[in-house]
């Protein structure tokens, strides 16, 4: 076998030219697969984490109670079964948050926008300003109880600066007006795309407009040191509650009717009071448990239509690239007939010269596959340290830098693929070398 290596090594350094030609439409294949499922990756994760700040952590708990009308609201009044579900001890959970949302009309002068507010205990949350983008203003003083983080988009459609006061009208979770006035500390890129973009208020300041108790909140969001402990904590969550005789639910993760259990869930998290009549009604608090990874679920589906599109163009360059294996084998078939003839005249087996035929595809393509990550590596090294600052790009960035991530997995898949490939394309010619009689290829002359 070693001999067999080594003769396959040595053609493929005589034909060097040719040699380099099929390695490099390999590496350019390799370098694109690479560097868009690393993107992808990285924008995945990217995404993951600014949310996971602007929503206050990774898995949320949602609490609808009922009027005496048999009317839904948002609020969680009595959360003792809730705190004893959520172990704030437990070693796996960073921090955890009390949030409230409300919908409402921004007033300033004469123009005003609905949108949505969220009530955040800034001095609890030290990390909520890592995920935004200030355009202007300050959220490094955010202790005055009517400070609003405004939205751009927002500020630019009511023709307001950072300092400046509007008022917001909006519902009390039962139902009634209110008015309130707000003092615009800092404007905010818009997080586009997702439906996310919000303004941030005090929490005890919004709890007190939308007619909460100063101990009440509509939302506990639970922040996470690994990622990869999500879906076990909210099942652990669910599993707690349900055994306190609790009612509570998972929304985004039961299967009937998914498109409305989500929008009905996402409504609740970011604000929409719900005014349905319950259809079943409940006694004390019923908790909806959703994790980050559910909200996630379309972001990664959009991402993978991306990962679709790159591994679409990879196994076209390797179908173009298979293309020129099989034309360039059949043409060093022609050119070294005597030498197979000669080999075989020596007693070289007809599995020993297919063999060498496919040593040597399997040295290009690996050579190639090798090459295209070193490459994509580089590209990778050298985009990461440019810092953007185009608006509606920072959700995806870290800090305003592309992040790459990729897997050991998908490296060895893609270089398997190309290997594959490769030996498919050079056995045919590969076949016809080995089937050659050896009087006849020592008589041939070209």
């Amino acid at each position: 076998m070693l001999g067999v290596i080594r003769i396959a090594f040595r053609n493929t350094r005589r034909q060097l030219r040719r040699a380099v030609l099929l390695g490099g439409a390999i590496a350019f294949g390799v370098m694109v697969i690479t560097l868009l499922n690393a993107f992808t990756s990285g924008a995945v994760a990217n995404i993951k984490n600014n949310l996971a700040y602007v929503a206050g952590g990774h898995v949320y708990v949602i609490g609808t109670e009922l009027t005496e009308s048999g009317r839904e609201v948002t609020r969680i009044g009595d959360d003792q079964a809730l705190q004893a579900a959520v172990d704030e001890a437990d070693p796996r959970i960073v921090s955890v948050h009390r949030r409230s949302e409300v919908y409402g009309s921004l007033i300033f002068r004469s123009k005003s926008v609905m949108y949505q507010i969220e009530g955040v205990d800034f001095a609890r949350e030290a990390q909520f300003a890592k995920g935004l983008a200030v355009r202007s203003g300050s959220v490094d003083d955010l202790s005055d109880p009517r400070a609003l983080i405004l939205p751009a988009r927002a500020a630019e459609r009511l023709g307001i600066e950072a300092g400046e006061t509007l008022l917001v009208r909006l519902q009390t979770v039962t139902g009634q007006e209110n008015v309130g006035e707000f003092r615009v500390a800092a404007i905010i890129e818009d997080v586009l795309g997702f439906g996310l973009t919000a303004a941030y208020a005090n929490l005890a300041y919004l709890n007190s407009l939308i007619g909460l108790g100063p101990s009440e909140y509509q939302m506990l969001a639970i922040f996470l040191a690994d990622l990869r402990d999500i879906d076990t904590l909210a099942r652990e969550i669910y599993q707690a509650l349900e055994e306190a005789g609790t009612p509570v639910e998972r929304p985004l993760s039961q299967s009937q009717s998914y498109q409305e259990l989500e929008a009905e869930a996402l409504g609740q998290l970011f604000g929409q009071a719900a005014a349905a009549i319950a259809k079943e009604p409940w006694e004390g608090t019923k908790f909806s448990v959703i994790t980050l990874n559910e909200m996630m679920e379309p972001v990664v589906a959009a991402m993978g239509v991306l990962d679709s599109i790159a591994l679409g163009i990879f196994l076209i360059l390797l179908l173009i690239t298979a293309v020129g294996i099989l034309n360039t084998f059949r043409m060093v078939i022609i050119e070294r007939t005597r030498e197979i003839g000669t080999m075989r005249a020596f007693g070289m087996q007809k599995r020993t010269v297919r063999s060498i035929f496919l040593w040597e595809a399997a040295f290009i393509s690996l050579g190639g596959g090798a090459a295209g990550l070193v490459l994509a590596g580089v590209i990778a090294a050298a985009v990461s340290r440019i810092s953007f600052n185009s608006p509606g790009l920072e959700f995806f960035l870290d800090a305003g830098h592309v992040t790459f991530a990729i897997t050991a997995g998908d490296l060895i898949g893609n270089l398997l693929v190309v290997l594959a490939i490769s030996l498919l394309a050079a056995l045919l010619p590969a076949n016809a070398a080995a089937r050659l009689q050896p009087a006849k290829a020592l008589g041939t002359h070209f």
